[in-house]
């Protein structure tokens, strides 16, 4: 069963902070809310923080219901648990035509050819117009439409740059890594509804295990 969470985030807490701060410790954190036989042979485990106003939500889609009592334990409030609803019934009501409210934070990224023989590079687009455009390169995977590059129905709300290090298995720092993030929202058509059912539970762009990727919608009232 396919699963959406929403976790609350208590940054007045220690390890709160850490989970906001690090993407690294909370990338671990959620995977440990999932057994370690979890199957994501169809579908990826995406997660994504958002802030709304003094709110600060994980949200989670996952194969399976995860268990994050450690994540309300240790950072975040015993009065708020964990809010997990059967994401299936909810892509089951996705029509072609139909328009909705959309946000995604996403790794937008371009792969460099290094020649003959050689793996290619991949670096980060790092202007709007070029985040822009990789969306909308984006979207006929996605099953959906922004309208025209030019009279686009998305924009972009934020961009960052994520800077830190992995740890190793032995809880010694790994290697450093950047991630460079742009945060989309707007309205999106749908355009074929089994392609969006896909894309909402296998993720989009590249950094999804660092809570890039994660596509919500929400109604669209216009």
């Amino acid at each position: 069963m396919t699963t959406f969470t929403k976790v609350l985030i208590n940054p007045e807490r220690r390890k709160g902070r850490k989970y906001l701060l690090n993407p690294n410790a909370l990338h671990a954190a959620v995977r440990y809310c999932f057994p370690d036989d979890v199957d994501q042979s169809d579908q990826r485990i995406l997660w994504r923080l958002d802030q709304r106003g003094h709110e600060h939500a994980l949200y989670i889609v996952g194969p399976e219901k995860p268990t994050a009592a450690h994540i309300v334990e240790e950072a975040g409030w015993d009065t708020r648990p964990q809010q997990t609803a059967d994401y299936g019934r909810f892509l089951s009501q996705l029509k072609k035509g139909q328009r909705w409210n959309f946000e995604l934070l996403a790794n937008p990224t371009k792969t460099l050819n290094q020649g003959r023989d050689k793996r290619g590079k991949v670096v980060a687009h790092l202007s709007n117009a070029e985040q822009m455009k990789w969306l909308h390169k984006k979207a006929e995977t996605m099953g959906v439409s922004f309208g025209e590059l030019g009279d686009s129905t998305a924009r972009i709300i934020e961009r960052k740059t994520l800077d830190f290090r992995k740890t190793r298995a032995d809880g010694s720092e790994g290697a450093r890594v950047h991630i460079v993030t742009a945060r989309y929202a707007g309205t999106l058509e749908v355009v074929d509804a089994e392609q969006l059912q896909a894309t909402l539970i296998k993720g989009v762009g590249r950094a999804k295990g660092y809570g890039c990727g994660l596509l919500t919608l929400a109604q669209n009232k216009g």
